[in-house]
């Protein structure tokens, strides 16, 4: 086997060394994954192990393995150097942030007294230091050759992002390639290659990309301007940048979004999988809709999640004659079966685009009404705002109605917010579990206290009856304590009510089927 040689001992030494310890580190892995013990569902790291009082010792942190595919994850976690060295690059905002922990719990390790508590980073701070990395991590994808370019990436997009050109906000879009990519047309080449690092002269070239197109940069130059292609490309050396308005950009693969940048802070859209809520909550608003409708209602939300804008649809169980209701501040149309293709010619005008639940269109750029509401959020925009008030003045007037809001940072919020459905078993079993605990001869205290925080957790789906069941358990294992031990911290239990909202309509009627919420168990 290759081995690589460096011609100063002491950087010879500390390869040795950095691969001996990367070699435990490997080794760990291998041995948790191998075990019959390990935890399915659940994805491990390890850091590189640190020497602590003559041992060496490894962080290991799990995560559950469908948070990490919850959202768009590059398939590679390192890039190819040379043919006997290759570079660890993070494949998510979440890897990301994953490498930081395990960087700080090695750190920490290397302090006096490892393992006493003491105040860590925010978790601000850290999940900045993992945009960076994530960043830079991906612009080393694109260019290997230009490492101070690439560890300022996330610098540049975001100063960038931070001016203004002539009182402008910023938008448009940067194409993060490799400098011969050929996956799309040059329309303009700049004869004089400019710095990315020339973040005023960028911001000015970036209106050309403001109405289509985008400006080409491998992370160190901007090359020129391109033709306006969705770029789709799988391969892992391809990404886009978005500039969404003042300080606020995305970093997207193959259209899917790897990390938003508002305000100097990274996030990750808030993935609602709006597809098994539709198909739960189609039905509950809707009586009797089929499922011819049903999934034409799901892919034309899919589509309206590929708008590069946002988009609002309101789906009335009188389509109609709200059509005519608000017929003055619409655009009505024909009635018309709504396909994907045509979809995306309505939703480039503003207002909502109203619909039956078969799908049928009636109007576009509905401007909507509704009295003002507390269930709004000033945080916030117009179109989401709207939609709250619009769709519970409907509910008011018995009208069955659901909005789906599609926002320009990515997510789909659905209005109203309907609480799952689940079993009525789990809870059946928990109260029933508490009441035998409460007359036992010996009280289970930990279990006890487990039913208890399980209960408090569904309290939403308890009825009436249950509340009084599990309050009068409560009440007696709390009297019992009492006499065993008069002067022993009390731990204030709150009372069970029933909640307004709840009724039996929150429970599947088969006890066969599924459940969004987990199948809720107490064990």
């Amino acid at each position: 086997e290759a081995q690589m040689y460096q011609s100063h001992p002491l950087a010879q030494q500390r390869q040795d060394a950095f691969l001996h310890r990367r070699s435990i580190r490997d080794a760990i892995l291998r041995i948790i994954e191998r075990h019959p013990a390990k935890p399915v569902n659940r994805s491990f790291f390890v850091s590189i192990p640190t020497l602590v009082e003559g041992y060496l010792v490894s962080a290991v942190l799990s995560v559950k393995a469908d948070i990490l595919n919850s959202y768009h994850r590059l398939a590679s976690g390192e890039v190819s150097i040379h043919e006997y060295r290759t570079m660890p690059v993070a494949r998510s905002l979440i890897d990301a942030v994953i490498d930081e922990l395990l960087y700080q719990a090695s750190d920490g390790l290397l302090r006096p007294d490892p393992g006493l508590g003491r105040e860590g980073p925010e978790a601000e701070e850290t999940i900045r230091s993992a945009g960076r990395r994530l960043a830079r991590n991906t612009a080393f994808r694109t260019n290997q050759h230009a490492l101070d370019a690439d560890y300022f990436f996330y610098d540049a997009c975001d100063k960038i992002s931070l001016l203004r050109y002539e009182q402008a906000e910023g938008h448009g879009r940067l194409l993060l390639a490799p400098k011969d990519y050929d996956g799309v047309r040059t329309e303009i080449a700049f004869k004089d290659k400019v710095r990315l690092k020339n973040h005023r002269r960028v911001r000015k070239l970036l209106e050309l990309a403001s109405a289509g197109g985008a400006l080409h940069t491998d992370s160190e130059y901007v090359f020129g301007l391109l033709s306006d292609d969705d770029v789709m490309e799988t391969h892992e050396d391809v990404f886009e940048i978005i500039f969404r308005g003042h300080h606020h950009w995305e970093l997207r693969h193959a259209g899917q979004v790897l990390m938003g940048v508002r305000f100097g802070q990274p996030y990750l859209p808030n993935p609602i999988r709006y597809e098994s809520k539709l198909r739960q909550d189609l039905p509950r608003l809707f009586p009797g809709i089929d499922d011819t409708s049903t999934e034409l209602l799901l892919s034309l939300v899919e589509e309206s999640e590929r708008e590069r804008h946002g988009t609002l649809l309101i789906i009335s169980g009188e389509a109609a004659s709200e059509t005519l209701r608000l017929k003055d501040q619409a655009t009505t149309i024909e009635p018309r079966l709504l396909s994907r293709e045509l979809l995306a010619h309505l939703t480039g005008i503003d207002g909502a685009v109203l619909l039956d639940a078969t799908g049928q269109c009636h109007a576009i750029g509905v401007i909507l009404d509704g009295q003002a509401t507390p269930q709004g959020d000033p945080a916030r925009g117009a179109r989401y705002n709207s939609a709250v008030r619009y769709v519970q003045s409907a509910m008011e007037r018995d009208i069955a109605t659901l909005g789906v809001v599609v926002s320009e940072d990515g997510g789909v919020d659905l209005i109203p917010d309907l609480r799952p459905m689940l079993k009525r078993s789990p809870l059946a079993s928990a109260i029933a579990e508490l009441e035998e605990i409460s007359k036992a001869d010996e009280i289970r205290r930990r279990r006890y206290s487990q039913l208890y925080d399980f209960l408090r957790q569904w309290r939403f789906y308890l009825l009436s009856e249950d509340c009084q069941r599990i309050n009068a358990a409560i009440e007696e294992v709390e009297r019992r304590f009492d006499e065993e031990d008069p002067m022993r911290m009390k731990i204030i239990r709150e009372p069970f009510n029933p909640d307004p909202v709840m009724d039996p309509s929150f429970y599947y009627e088969s006890e066969d089927s599924p459940t969004e919420t987990g199948n809720p168990s107490p064990v």
